[in-house]
This record gives C-alpha cells, structure tokens and sequence, in this order.
C-alpha cells in the first residue's frame, strides 16, 4: 500500500515529531532490533542514541499496519540506491551520475550535496525497523567504505570549498554527522574522525561564516550550524563544542546581536510584528524560517535536561512565533507561497512540503513547551490536519517514520480540540505581506519596496521567478487546494502572473550560479489591517528596467478584493498588460466561462473574447470590472493551453526539477493597456470562491465605490459599512481633491469607519518617510477620544483632524472616536 492509497486520517497520522523526545530531555528507552547500541549511563551515549531515536524512530513502526506503505516505498527507494552504488567506492564517485572527479565549481559542490544526501537515505533505512535494508551488515559496509572514500578524497580538511559555500558549511556537515549517528557502531572511529575534522574545517565555529570571521550567521544557516556543531561534539566526546553550539543560539560571543531568540529591527530575524526575513530582504519563515523553527526544536529536544540544556530566558519569542509568524502563512496545511522565496521552483518540495516541515517542527516544539503553548499548538496542528481533504498533501515525501506517533495520537484524542479556521487579517510591515483569511478564501500579495525584493534567484533556482514581487496576488480557497502546487509554476506564463502590471518585453533565463534579490527602486510598498478584519496593501510600483511605472491597491473586504491601478505609463516600446488572473486547471478541466452573464465552454480554440462587465469561472468564484477614474483598455478571458518542465525554473545542482513535459490549462483574464500608456489603469473587484449569482449581482450593482484612481490617491468606500479604504502615494492638496474630503500630510495607508456614534480611524506609512502623519477628515463629527494608539491624538475639530507619531517600520496606529 502506497501513502496515496491511504485514507486521510491514515496519511496524517504520519506526521508526528519526536513521539519519544521531549523538550524537557526523556528519552525512549526502546532500542532499534538489530542494530547494536550500548546501553550506558554516559551523558554523550545518551544524547547518541536520543538523536538517532529522532531520526529513526523507536523501532515500532514496523508493527504499525498504517505505516507499511511508506516503509514499503522506502524500502524500494533505498534498494535501488544501493544498487546503482559504485562498489568498492572509487573515482569518479559513488554514484555514477554524481561524478566528483574531472567536475569543478557548482556541479562539485552540488553532487557531493546529492551524495551526501543518498547516504543519509540509506543510513535511514538501515536504522529504521521494518525497511528492508534494517541492520544490513553488508548496506553498512558500503556506506562505512563511501563515507571513507570521500572523507579521504573529497570533503577533507584542507580542501578548497568550491561552489556553493552551503554545502560545504551548512547541508554537508549536517548530514555527515547524523549519518554517524545513524551507523555510530559501525563506523570506525577513523572514518569518524576523518569526517568530523573536515566539518570542523569548513564550519570551526557556528557564529561565522567560513573560517574568518568577517559575516556574522543569522536566522536558519545559524540554527543549521549550531545543529551540526552539537553533533559532532557529542559524537567525538568534545563538551565545549556542544557548548558553543548552545551559546551560538543566542549568540554570546556578541551579546545577542544575531540571537535566534531575540527581535530584530533590521535585517534577517523575527520582527515585533511577527515578520521573518532572511537574506536581508526577503520573507522567508515558510523555507528559511521553517529550517529555523525546526532546527531550534531540534536542538532543544535534543540537549533538554543535559548539562547544555538551552536556558535562554528569550526563548519566548520562538515560542510566540508559532502563532505570531508561521500559523498566519499555513493554509489548510500548505505554507502560502508568498513567503516560501525561491523554493517555489523546487519540484520536490511544494507548499504542502514546506507545511508538513512546519507542522513537524512545531509538534516536536510543543512537547517542552509548557502551557498555554502547548495545547493552543496541538489546536492549531489538529485544526490544519482535518481541513487537508486533499490525500496527495500529505503523502510526505520528506518526511521520515519517526515523525509519527503524535499527529496519530493528537487525531484520535478527544481532548485535543481543532482550531477552528482563522477569520483574520494581519499586516506585516517589516516585510511588506499582508494575510487576509475569510470563511471562504485567503488572499496575500507578493509587494516590493526599497527594503522588501522583487524576488530571489540564486544557484539556477527560481530563474523566471521576475515577476513575482510586483503584485503577484494569491488566492487560496477550498474550490482548488492545489492551485499552486500542481505544475503551476513550471507552466504559467511567467510574464502572466495575476495581479501584475508588466510590459510584453523579453526576459532572459536567470540560470546562473550565485545568488541576487532584485531590489524595487520605490519607498511605498505595504499598508494596514482594520481590527482584525479589512486590509489595505499598496505598491509605487517601477519595473525592473524603470521603463514602466504605476500606482497599485488591493483592498481586502469580507467576501471580496477590490484592486485598483492607476498612472500606468510606460516607454518601453512594448505592450502593457495587467494580469487580473490566470488560473490553472488540469489539461481538458476547465469548467464553464460565464462571460458578461452569458454561460460559454471555452476551449483554446475560441481564442481572446472581448468581456466589459464581468468574467465567472464556475465552481470558483467571479471577476466583476469597474468604470471611472483612468480606467482605459480592453479586458478578454481566454483559454491557454501551456506547457514547461520543472527543469526550466530550477536547474539547480541538489534541487533541479526533470525535464519531463507538464501541462495544464490556463484561464486568462487580461486588462490591455496598449503600447506605451501614458495614463493607463483598471478597476476590478475579485470574489473568490462564489456563485455565479453573487457575481451577477456585485457586477449588476457594486457595493464598493471607487472614490479615487489616480497617480495620489486610490480609494473606494464600502456601502453599508461606513468604510472608506485608501492609499495615498503623497500629500493632497488643501481640500482633499484626491480623495472626497480627506486632506493628508504625506504617503500613507488610511482606514476609516463609523459604526454606532464611533468612528475608527487607522494610518500606517508605507514609505516611511515621515515620522508624524496628519490627516484631516471633513464631516466626521466624532472627536472624543475613547481609545487609541501611544502617540495619537486629536489636534482639531471641526474638521477633524488627527496627528499619528509613527516608527518607523510602516506600522499602523489606531485610534476611536465618539460623540
């Protein structure tokens, strides 16, 4: 039986963490039948075999009937491993396709990564009971025998680290130490030794990068290093390095400059407001973060209760962060992809990948966590597991048979309650994100700002990712869990991404080796939520070569997303185009097209037809276009078959996709500017997940109106809410012209709404460019202060008028208002 065949509650039940380790230092006493470890009341002995029990498990997973398929599958992928093994090891490799002689630069570094990865795999296999491969005398001749060959040949003390530093300091170490956990009493201690000294080489000390000491590590490459730091030095008996692995967490040797428990306010690290940045400029907490998360959980599971127990009274932000950082960008179990980076090119690791990491990681946190931590975790955890209705979600291709006995437990226990889905939105300020869930869709938009980049290419990873800052606009819903990770992005048009305003120029594949975060050259980029409930994001957007300009606005609504443009204006000599959407569907899926109320099946044939009122994709939600201010062009919808294979947008040396073709049909909804606009915009409301009639209705009479589309302000206001949403992207004029009424002092996010004598007024600055904002509010009659915001105050009346002291970091402030 393979996990696909399972039933769901089956396939969840295998993604436990550390059922037998304990943030508070127990271990199980079970030991793996058939592979030899000495019983011992040595400290260093224990921590030994509580990593392997980590990586291994407890040695019942062969007497659980749920796991026969995945020990099934493993045992098969490990066998053919081993087949295709050169024996005895030799030149050029171990594996022919991974040559490590006559090869140089990127493609050396990238197959000793691979090959290093395979023998973690089959060191698994030999240590998990019910593979095949279990205590295999001669399996552990043939990895000592490699191991061997390369500590002697390849990765030694004294070699030129060539290519890409990682593997070298980070992914090889790793696996080189838990490998010697996996076979620790079968490998001599020569190998051993051999191995751990080229680790302490190329990583001597987990605070630095390389073997200077110039770059400072930050956020998950620090967690990584401090991982395999603590592992070789329980391995070779050296206290003081498990000791340096501890303090390197919190960075002692610079008094927590780059702890991994402490807030930052610039660079990579976890923000106050719950944001994650890695690589300087990138929100990262769905790859990066979740290495981070579970590599500290790791390590507190790992030393918990020794004498190098972690201690670090700020651990409390980690524990915060669950529920702070990681829990806002997990959809069902899926990590959304505005915030997995470069990773939404790997063809083996998408969202639900990066989800099922996290959850693992946050379960085997949970387990020394303590209260209110511990069961509002479990919550969260049940709650994600029993919304994935989607089998192939969690058919684990990362995961291992140890991380499976708590969600199993945690499924069937009565007194774990499920968390409800989030009703929420959340605005992120140091990473320009904002998060909108509602009861049926979520929503987020990949911006870009001076501070926060376009996107990330690096090692031939992501090498069309161009696109994907400038407004790409993901919405998420139960009508298809599975938009984003089947063959999306290998087969979307990358110069089509929805929500984007792009020229048809043409773009070159960014295959190349190093690494690059094209910055955007504008200040604005972000906006607010409203309580918890409406949002408001916005972009000064200028293309890569600034041959294209304009101003854009999502504002995020109960049931709705209403995203304006406006001032589009090019010179680029080529067609400008907004991308309203481009749904993928499985080839001959489409459903039916209801155009302008008129019910079509498009098919590829029928081409672009023209729409003026309103695109309907049935079964998953309506499209309704805006007249007024600066909105010019033409909008069609058209079905496009495409195809592309993984390898295209990530050739990359340990993450590379296959060349085999996909395919998938695409429906295009497209807002054309023209050639070289001088004024161009759109107005478009998105209503996800709905029936054609809600569609029908909205398009026949808009609830929402657009009070402002033009290069200072974009506004609409909300019938029967007393709400009025804007972004404006400078000072108005006297008067408030821009707006209807409301005068402002500078760039800013602005929310206002009455309800019941109140009136709540909330203002962020997404350019952060002034430290007080004012604004002014013709024919608001509230001005008691009845709550509000440090540093808000009220500085007349009649018409209102409120000054904002702000930080610095495009943060909001609130403050309300009665008679």
């Amino acid at each position: 039986m393979s996990p696909l065949e399972m039933n769901r509650r089956t396939v969840l039940g295998l993604l436990g963490a550390g059922a037998l380790v304990t943030l508070a230092g127990q271990s199980a006493s079970a030991r793996t039948p058939g592979v030899a470890f000495a019983a011992t009341d040595d400290p260093l002995a224990s921590l030994i075999e509580r990593r392997r029990i980590m990586l291994a498990g407890d040695g019942s997973a062969a007497s659980v009937p749920e796991l026969a398929g995945v020990l099934s599958t493993m045992s098969a992928n490990a066998s053919a491993s081993w087949t295709a093994m050169v024996r005895p090891a030799a030149s050029p490799g171990i594996w022919s396709d991974l040559p490590l002689a006559g090869v140089s630069g990127t493609v050396l570094s990238g197959n000793m990564g691979v090959t290093f990865n395979r023998l973690f795999d089959l060191a698994l296999a030999y240590s998990t009971a019910g593979c095949d491969q279990h205590g295999d005398a001669a399996l552990a001749g043939d990895l000592v025998a490699a191991l061997a060959w390369l500590s002697a040949n390849v990765y030694k003390a004294g070699a030129s680290p060539v290519g890409n530093w990682w593997f070298w300091e980070i992914g090889v170490p790793r696996k080189a130490a838990d490998i010697c956990v996996l076979l620790h009493d079968a490998v001599p201690a020569d190998v051993r030794t051999a191995l751990l000294a080229a680790v302490r080489y190329f990583t001597p000390d987990p605070n630095w990068r390389g073997r200077g000491t110039s770059l400072a590590e930050t956020g998950a490459n620090r967690t990584d290093k401090a991982l395999s730091c603590a592992l070789r030095g329980i391995l070779d008996a050296r206290p003081d390095e498990i000791a340096l692995a501890r303090d390197a967490l919190s960075d002692t040797v610079r008094s927590g400059k780059n702890s991994v428990f402490g807030y930052v306010t610039s660079g990579d690290g976890f923000y106050a407001d719950g944001s994650f940045v890695q690589h300087t400029a990138l929100p990262y907490v769905g790859t990066y973060g979740v290495v981070t998360l579970g590599g500290i959980a790791e390590i507190l599971g790992l030393l918990g209760g020794s004498d190098w127990d972690v201690t670090d009274p700020k651990k409390s932000v980690i524990l915060d962060a669950v529920e702070a950082s990681y829990a806002p960008f997990i959809w069902n179990g899926r990590m959304m992809e505005a915030v997995r980076g470069r990773a939404v090119s790997r063809q083996a690791e998408p969202d639900y990948v990066d989800g099922a990491a996290a959850i693992t990681a946050i379960l085997l946190l949970a387990q020394g966590a303590g209260e209110p931590y511990r069961s509002r975790y479990l919550s969260l955890v049940k709650g994600w597991l029993l919304r994935c209705t989607d089998e192939k979600l969690y058919g684990l291709p990362t995961q291992t048979v140890a991380k499976s006995l708590l969600v199993t437990s945690i499924l069937g226990d009565d007194s774990v309650t499920p968390a409800d889905a989030p009703v929420s939105t959340k605005a992120f300020g140091d990473q320009d994100r904002l998060v909108h869930h509602r009861p049926g869709f979520s929503a987020v938009v990949n911006l870009s700002s001076k501070r926060i980049g376009r996107y990330e290419w690096g090692n031939r990873e992501n090498n069309l990712g161009w696109y994907q800052g400038d407004g790409l606009t993901f919405f998420y819903s139960s009508a298809d869990p599975a938009q984003y990770s089947a063959d999306f992005w290998p087969t979307v048009d990358p110069y089509r991404l929805p929500g984007t305003t792009v020229t048809a120029a043409p773009r070159t594949n960014g295959a190349a080796d190093g690494t690059g975060i094209p910055r955007a050259f504008q200040a604005f980029g972000g906006g607010l939520a409203l309580d918890g409930r409406w949002g408001i994001q916005g972009m000064d957007h200028l293309n890569f070569d600034k041959s294209l300009s304009g101003r854009k606005s999502w504002f995020f609504l109960d049931d709705k997303v209403v995203c304006l443009g406006a001032a589009i204006a090019s010179a680029s000599g080529y067609d400008v185009f907004t991308t309203i959407d481009n749904r993928s569907f499985a080839p001959g899926g489409v459903p039916n097209v209801r155009t302008d109320n008129r019910n079509r099946v498009l098919t590829a044939a029928d081409g672009a037809i023209a729409v003026k009122r309103n695109v309907h994709i049935m079964g998953h939600g309506g499209y309704v276009f805006l007249k007024g201010e600066n909105v010019a062009g033409t909008i069609d919808v058209q079905v496009v078959p495409r195809s592309g294979d993984w390898q295209s947008i990530n050739s990359g040396s340990d993450t590379g996709g296959t060349t085999e073709v996909k395919n998938r049909d695409y429906v295009t909804i497209t807002h054309h500017h023209g050639t070289d606009p001088t004024a161009g915009g759109y107005a478009y409301i998105v209503l996800p997940n709905v029936a054609h009639s809600v569609t029908f209705t909205e398009s026949d009479a808009p609830t929402v109106e657009v009070v402002a589309n033009n290069a200072q302000a974009q506004a609409i206001r909300v019938a029967g809410q007393g709400l009025t949403l804007a972004n404006f992207f400078q000072a108005t004029p006297s008067g408030g012209a821009p707006a209807s009424g409301v005068t402002v002092s500078g760039p800013c996010s602005l929310a206002v709404r009455t309800d019941g004598g109140r009136t709540t007024v909330a203002l962020s600055d997404p350019s952060r460019t002034q430290k007080t904002a004012r604004v002014v509010l013709a024919g608001v009659a509230e001005s008691t202060v009845i709550e509000g915001d440090d540093g808000v105050r009220v500085v007349g009346t009649a018409p209102l008028a409120l000054e904002f002291d702000l930080d610095g970091h495009g943060h909001a402030k609130r403050i309300v208002l009665g008679s």
